[in-house]
């Protein structure tokens, strides 16, 4: 049987232009933003903080948005050699990544976006270290605790505490396992109820005040603020998700068992941050949120599918990507 060819994209090309698409991304919301990418996200007990402290270094706060996204792509291009996710070498990732939290649009609250992409970029990756190399309880309890700090920013991300407990079963099903996970989920939140019981609060004041912050309205349009070319971005990104699990679907004998059970659970993770997008309380950063499940399953393509299919559809990811922050800046 023919081996099938895969075009291997260099990753200094790939590096290059992450690195594009970070700057003129960055430059733009912080430059020309439109439509509803200004609007805060609801007060949570460590988003606030991360609010104020970004009125305090405005300039700054644009240049760490910057810094920590142009890193997430890189280590997120790392994880397929790393950890062997896929049937062949491949880091798409580094560009996906960039485009789907920068390219669509941006949220103007730039350190609570940043820390809310940097706890699901390492969630993710501390849970695939436990599943493709260490199996160990630690990288689990790393992971669950960065997915059990994210409401705590941002307001939406409290549908974790529900659909973790039942995700966490696609990949460690044994009982220790999901004790384990579920305490390291919930032990961020406790803590901060009891810092807060400690202050002269109620010991549920915490958990109180995410759900009514992720049930009040954050007066976010995310259609408001789409145009032809961010919907035609948008159509695109969808097109190489449902590519990516139709493989996983259909072509059972391409990816190893540990392999197919991450790429199922970071399915069932989109879908729950898809979920998201319908809460009151959600915001443009639910954007920098949504590009690790995609950059972790969208790969998958380039190389399963045809180089002619897979290498049409990233260019026009790419142009796509560049009219949407052009006419974002008209």
């Amino acid at each position: 049987m023919a081996r099938r060819k895969i075009v291997q994209h260099r990753i200094l090309d790939l590096s290059a232009t992450l690195f594009v698409i970070v700057l003129i991304a960055t430059l733009r919301s912080a430059l020309f933003p439109v439509g509803d990418e200004a609007i805060a996200n609801i007060a949570t007990p460590i988003g606030s903080l991360l609010q104020s402290l970004q009125q305090r270094i405005p300039t700054l706060s644009i240049f760490v948005w910057g810094v920590l996204l142009m890193f997430a792509g890189l280590d997120a291009g790392r994880y397929g050699p790393k950890f062997s996710l896929y049937p062949a070498y491949t880091l798409m990732a580094i560009p996906v990544f960039g485009i789907v939290a920068g390219a669509v649009m941006v949220s103007g609250e730039y350190l609570l976006s940043a820390a809310a992409m940097m706890l699901m970029l390492l969630g993710t990756k501390y849970l695939l270290r436990c599943i493709m190399r260490t199996d160990s309880y630690n990288d689990l309890s790393l992971a669950m605790l960065c997915y059990g700090t994210l409401p705590l920013l941002f307001a939406p991300a409290a549908l974790l505490y529900a659909a973790l407990p039942v995700l966490v079963l696609v990949v460690r099903s044994t009982w220790r396992d999901w004790v384990v996970s579920v305490a390291s989920l919930l032990f961020p939140l406790l803590s901060v109820s009891y810092w807060s019981w400690c202050a002269g609060n109620g010991f549920l004041s915490t958990g109180k005040q995410l759900y009514t912050s992720m049930l009040t309205p954050s007066e976010f349009g995310f259609f408001s603020t789409l145009n032809i070319a961010g919907i035609a971005l948008l159509g695109i990104i969808i097109v190489m998700v449902l590519c990516a699990v139709s493989l996983i679907i259909s072509d059972r004998h391409s990816l190893k068992v540990k392999s197919r059970a991450v790429m199922k659970y970071n399915a069932f993770m989109l879908l729950v941050t898809l979920a998201m997008f319908f809460m009151p309380s959600c915001t443009a950063t639910l954007f920098a949120i949504v590009a690790t499940p995609v950059a972790i399953l969208t790969p998958l393509i380039f190389v399963r599918m045809g180089i002619g299919f897979t290498e049409s559809l990233y260019r026009f990811l790419l142009l796509a990507a560049a009219a949407n922050l052009v006419v974002m800046c008209l």
